[in-house]
């Protein structure tokens, strides 16, 4: 209302207060979305910015870039691409989250960085966003170019939103960052996000993140490392298997595993060639064909294939397609056998998988070689 009446001093003000009242209680988000709105009326101004980076900025020295200096978050795949978008993950990253300069509690990603880098997030990559109750905060299928940090209100995580398959499967509160694999992958978005009731959200884009990477190259070594988690944390929650690993094996798992994403209608394995890798569906399904056209059961998540391969050193069974977008973890055969097939439990329930699925595999040759003998009987 001040703001409105022309009297812009006396709003300042007032945002001030209210963006420190919010930092002091811990809610980042929140004193971000104010500071983003003083920063619409005043654009100079750095103070509020500078209180929420030294309230919320690590505690501790980092240690020196490992990055070139003109590193750049990677662009999103061609629209027609086929192959999966592969991220340069070969960057050391710390172990244990650093404290706040101020003793609150550590913020996931922001408070990994300095104070000089949190700044200039605050004043130059955020925006903040508004929904109304059922608007559409991210939605399934369109390009990852951004991601969020819910400031404010809740939403609801949805796959096949708005078709008969529709389903909820999780939901987004304040303080909950969204989309940020899609982000930094490129890879299409794999859910919609619908706001339940009012809700703001603050927006980074992938390119005011690679403006801020320019200018401080380790925030992309912190974002990868971001990412590299919350990967992690997906698949230790999709797939029984590795949800049972020692810990320490799951910590080792983090520094092996690949991300792949794949657009709808990829071919990920090909049945008759050597599969390098052994694949974790994270997001989405796929298709397990055999070359007779006979179907398998769908891959969803959680769900693993290559295993065939990397057991016999031969090639792959089934030829798996991404039926829409797909977002998997990759491991060598190497990683694999080093990081989950030292767990006997682990060993035990791959080999029952292999052997289940060379089995069904056996019977569909036997089938089509038998119809071929048939075939060529009649023409004789």
């Amino acid at each position: 209302m001040l703001a409105k009446a022309g009297k812009k001093a006396d709003a300042l003000k007032v945002y001030e207060d209210v963006a420190d009242r919010y930092a002091k209680h811990g809610l980042f988000f929140k004193a971000s979305a104010v500071c983003r709105v003083i920063l619409s009326l005043e654009p100079g101004h750095s103070q509020t910015q500078e209180k929420i980076a030294s309230l919320f900025a690590r505690a501790t020295a980092p240690k020196a870039p490992v990055l070139p200096p003109k590193a750049q978050v990677p662009p999103p795949p061609p629209k027609d691409a086929v192959a999966p978008v592969e991220i340069d993950l070969e960057i050391e990253v710390e172990t244990e989250p650093p404290a706040t300069r101020s003793g609150l509690p550590s913020i996931p990603l922001f408070s990994t960085l300095t104070e000089t880098e949190l700044k200039e997030i605050l004043s130059t990559a955020m925006e903040v966003r508004s929904y109304r109750a059922g608007e559409t905060i991210i939605a399934e299928g369109a390009p990852g170019d951004s991601m969020f940090a819910v400031a404010e209100g809740e939403a609801g995580i949805f796959r096949g939103f708005g078709t008969p398959q529709q389903r909820r499967v999780a939901s987004a509160n304040a303080g909950d960052i969204l989309g940020e694999v899609a982000m930094v992958s490129g890879a299409p978005r794999v859910a919609s996000v619908v706001a339940d009731v009012e809700t703001v959200a603050l927006e980074i884009t992938r390119d005011a993140m690679a403006n801020v990477v320019t200018k401080h190259p380790r925030v992309k070594q912190m974002l990868i490392q971001f990412y590299r988690e919350r990967l992690l944390a997906n698949a230790l929650r999709a797939s029984p298997l590795l949800r049972a690993l020692p810990e320490a094996d799951k910590k080792a798992l983090s520094t092996s595993f690949r991300p792949g994403a794949y657009p709808d209608g990829a071919t990920i394995i090909q049945e008759g060639q050597p599969s390098e890798f052994v694949q974790l569906v994270l997001r989405g399904t796929c298709a397990a064909s055999h070359r007779s056209g006979e179907r398998y059961p769908d891959l969803r998540e959680g769900d693993l294939f290559g295993e065939v391969s990397m057991l016999t050193n031969g090639v792959a069974t089934a030829t798996v397609t991404a039926l829409g977008p797909v977002l998997t973890l990759k491991l060598s055969a190497q990683d694999f056998k080093a990081r989950v097939l030292q767990d006997s439990a682990a060993m035990l329930a791959v080999k029952k998988l292999a052997q289940a699925r060379l089995a069904r595999t056996a019977k569909l040759d036997a089938q089509t070689l038998e119809e071929a003998d048939l075939v060529e009987d009649t023409r004789v």
